[in-house]
């Protein structure tokens, strides 16, 4: 019987530990380009967003904070209705590539920016 609970409190500890890193890192990504296609891995799953088929329109916003400072997003706008965020405070590098791209091949989809 010690013994049972003693797993129980060890495995209660653990989900304590385990369950606010999920949470909080379920947003944090990795994001590639392959050729047509973005890839974007989250810590439990994996989309692959074909964009030539499911981009509707895409857009830059700029972000001033005071603890960061200026932070730009691309929101790219699904045809199921859905948004997908690519940001520079992560993403720096993906993001220039992202950009280089979406203004290269679909310019014309390209909403007016946000500020």
């Amino acid at each position: 019987m010690e013994i049972f609970i003693g797993v129980a409190i060890v495995g209660l500890l653990i989900a304590l530990i385990f369950l606010p890193i999920v949470y909080f890192t379920r947003r944090s990504s990795d994001i590639r380009l392959l050729g047509d296609d973005m890839e974007v891995r989250y810590p439990m799953r994996e989309k692959v967003i074909t964009l030539n088929q499911e981009l509707k329109s895409w857009n830059v916003q700029e972000a001033n904070f005071l603890w960061i400072g200026k932070v730009y997003s691309i929101n790219l706008e699904l045809e199921s209705g859905k948004w997908h965020h690519v940001n520079t405070r992560f993403n720096r590098d993906t993001f220039e590539k992202i950009y280089t791209y979406l203004e290269s091949t679909y310019s014309d989809r390209r909403k007016k920016d946000m500020k």
